[in-house]
């Protein structure tokens, strides 16, 4: 079972108008972007990123026992970043919904996290996971979360070139998933990645991401050696 079928999409509240642009069309969508400067420079082999701010992070895998970053982190998703990630309003993180976000399974269920040490100590900024969907093993779904307080800062495209190449290297063709029309900042960024959008109905876009070409255009870069030698650290810690 997908993502998009755990989490049922809102039936109603969405009567009163389409959450689209006005005049907005499939064929008219902002061509993608292929402007590959980085908004962030690897620091050391390790996991540790430096993003155009001035932010450090540290990429590592996500692993079962990482619920209580993500039960820190959903803490601090404003109401709308909430909406956006699940399509609906979520007040808490149910018991259930916990577990599956927590079962990976380093094959099928793959995330990755981006720590930052704050005053109050480490924090987990953002999380990339791909789930590889029953129907077809080279298609995944993907969602990428970045907390409120690192948001516009390109964290999130750096873990979506992350999911990019782990996906890819487990055999990833393509990635699919779920966007709100109204969500201008994940358009662009997986616009910026490659995606192409079609409406889904209720104000919400279907994706699909190639992942070949960005893996192609990411080759010259620091990154893939980064994410193998994490992946490698995430077998050894299995």
């Amino acid at each position: 079972m997908s993502p998009r079928d755990r989490f049922a999409l809102p039936t109603g509240g969405w009567d009163s108008g389409p959450l689209l642009p006005y005049g907005w069309r499939p064929d008219r969508n902002p061509p993608v972007d292929h402007e590959d400067t980085p908004r962030w420079v690897v620091v050391d082999p390790a996991g540790h990123i430096r993003l155009g701010d001035g932010t450090d992070i540290a990429l590592r895998p996500f692993l079962p026992g990482d619920g209580n970053l993500l039960v820190a982190g959903f803490a601090r998703l404003s109401a709308q970043s909430r909406y956006r990630r699940f399509l609906s309003p979520i007040p808490r993180l149910t018991d259930s919904m916990l577990a599956f976000l927590t079962a990976v399974d380093g094959l099928d269920h793959r995330a990755f996290g981006a720590m930052v040490d704050e005053a109050a100590g480490p924090v987990g900024a953002g999380v990339v996971r791909w789930i590889r969907t029953a129907a077809d093993p080279a298609v995944a779904d993907l969602a990428v979360t970045v907390i409120d307080d690192y948001q516009g800062r390109g964290l999130g495209g750096l873990l979506l070139d992350v999911a990019v190449l782990d996906g890819f290297a487990h055999g990833v063709d393509r990635f699919e998933g779920l966007v709100l029309g109204e969500n201008i900042s994940s358009r662009r960024m997986l616009a910026r990645g490659g995606a192409t959008f079609r409406p889904d109905g209720a104000g919400v876009l279907a994706y699909t991401l190639p992942v070949r070409l960005r893996v192609d255009l990411l080759r010259g870069s620091p990154l893939p050696a980064l994410v193998a030698a994490q992946t490698r650290r995430a077998t050894l810690l299995a």
